[in-house]
């Protein structure tokens, strides 16, 4: 029998799926836990081979991831959810409004991409696979770090260092199998056009990784997007700016609770 994620919780109502991205666990949402938990049901996995969840098997999907989820819903009874994904979180938040749009009231695709996936772009996954198998986190972690957060958060050790430390103690197996994975993900530029649940995309405009093309490409694929864009925002904007993230998430989420069917 498979074990459900590991996960924390908070309140009670409708409920708040959170997604982290790569390399990092459950523990980035612990803001949102507290500020959302008030009025919504709000749970935060890590998800396989990330945080405390053992890795399953030596490559997963982002299909995989979310199946991942949905056994967890399944096993802590949340019939549906908002779904929240950042940056990796966010195909895993995709592929549950494709595959399981029933059990999604929404989704707030956040600091996430569509973008075909090139073969150079699938040989670097692949080549970072092996690279954290065989040299561990810290390198990994180092290059990410610096490029994370936009000019004024970078600035500030209370948000840096707390992401550091969670990616360097991140499984080099689990994030390995996470990355072969993404190096396999299907055309979402493509497959968003069929969406049938509500969607927010959710960036900053600093951010490295999710850059402006990103973003708007990701914005062109889904059929009827809200969109906020956060000036001086990088990777990270629930950490970055936590009060608009978090007013951005809860209004979108009552917006879907007062539309969506009820058992």
């Amino acid at each position: 029998m498979t074990v459900p994620l590991a996960h924390d919780e908070r309140g009670s109502g409708p409920a708040i799926v959170l997604i982290h991205g790569h390399p990092f666990s459950r523990a980035m949402w612990a803001g949102q836990l507290d500020s959302l938990g008030d009025a919504f049901r709000v749970v935060a996995p890590d998800l396989p081979g990330y945080g405390e969840s053992p890795a399953r098997g030596e490559t997963i999907t982002p299909r995989g991831l979310a199946a991942a989820v949905v056994e967890l819903m399944d096993a802590i009874d949340i019939p549906r959810a908002a779904v929240v994904g950042l940056s990796l979180g966010g195909l895993v938040a995709m592929e549950l409004g494709l595959g399981h749009p029933d059990r999604v009231d929404g989704l707030v695709l956040t600091a996430t991409t569509a973008a075909p996936l090139t073969p150079e772009e699938a040989e670097m996954r692949r080549s970072t696979a092996a690279r954290l198998e065989r040299d561990g986190m810290l390198d990994h972690a180092l290059e990410m770090a610096g490029r994370l957060f936009g000019p004024a958060a970078r600035r500030e050790p209370g948000l840096v260092l707390p992401i550091l430390s969670t990616m360097l103690t991140t499984s080099p197996a689990g994030a390995a199998a996470a990355l072969r994975g993404r190096a396999e993900r299907p055309p979402y530029h493509e497959l968003l056009r069929d969406l049938r649940v509500p969607a927010l995309v959710l960036a900053g405009d600093e951010d490295f990784f999710s850059t402006a093309e990103i973003t708007a490409q990701l914005v062109a694929a889904l059929p009827n997007p809200e969109v906020m864009i956060l000036p001086g925002i990088g990777h990270m904007p629930n950490l970055e700016a936590p009060e608009r993230f978090d007013e951005a998430v809860r209004a979108f989420a009552d917006r879907m609770r007062a539309a969506a069917p009820r058992d």
